[in-house]
């Protein structure tokens, strides 16, 4: 009884030290723990994507919107407002005095014929070679039917260029008519009248270069009416 008495109260000594785990055993459990902490995988780094380099708007071409009749109508209206003018072209002349201009004749009755109006346009022309210390081109009638002859060809055939389906070139044009020249140059407008048209032709420097050239010293115009204004061609040559 005693012994077993004894023994009882040595097990419940013995017993909070039997229950209490090593330090060892502790180590061990921190350790694993840790370990399986580092083996989880680390979450990959976030890629922040380059900020868009703005573009510059002046680089920026619009794409041309889809056609309309809309746009149709204000393009037509464009160049009403802005005619074209076809590049001059010239050949090398060889320097020689002008004459005094004649009068434009009448030639025939074609209503689309102005007459007046070329007559207007030679002397718009004069004038500005007058200003720049030039002498006067004088008219010559084989010319001026020749430029009538190319823009009423423009009319009827609904082109604008140097280079006739009819005539060929204007050198060719001119000289098929069996006109002598040395050199020939040619300037063509489309305008919503005659002043303006000759505005038009001072305004580009290569247009300009032909009317104020000094070795030029005959000229032709034909200057006729269409359903937007009118047509022009200036023929210069040095005989």
């Amino acid at each position: 009884m005693s012994k077993r008495f004894l023994s009882v109260i040595l097990f419940l000594a013995l017993l909070p030290f039997l229950l209490i785990p090593a330090p060892a055993e502790a180590s061990w459990g921190a350790a694993k723990l840790l370990e399986l902490r580092n083996q989880e995988p680390a979450a990959p780094p976030t890629e922040t994507p380059p900020a868009p380099v703005p573009e510059d708007p002046a680089d920026i071409t619009p794409a041309p919107p889809a056609g309309s009749i809309a746009d149709k109508i204000l393009e037509l209206r464009r160049q009403k407002t802005n005619p074209p003018v076809v590049p001059p072209e010239t050949e090398q002349p060889l320097p020689e005095d002008p004459t005094v201009p004649d009068p434009v004749p009448p030639g025939n009755t074609d209503p689309r014929i102005l007459h007046y109006d070329a007559q207007l346009l030679i002397n718009l022309v004069n004038t500005e070679r007058q200003a720049n210390g030039l002498k006067p081109l004088a008219y010559l009638e084989p010319l001026g039917r020749a430029a009538i002859d190319k823009s009423l060809d423009m009319l009827e055939n609904n082109y604008f260029s140097h280079i006739s389906p009819t005539y060929g070139s204007f050198a060719q044009m001119v000289y098929n008519r069996g006109i002598p020249f040395r050199s020939v140059g040619e300037n063509l407008a489309m305008a919503r009248n005659t002043e303006h048209a000759h505005r038009l032709l001072m305004t580009s420097e290569l247009h300009r270069k032909n009317i104020l050239n000094p070795n030029f010293n005959r000229v032709g115009v034909g200057i006729v009416q269409s359903p937007y204004g009118v047509i022009v061609t200036e023929l210069f040559i040095m005989q």
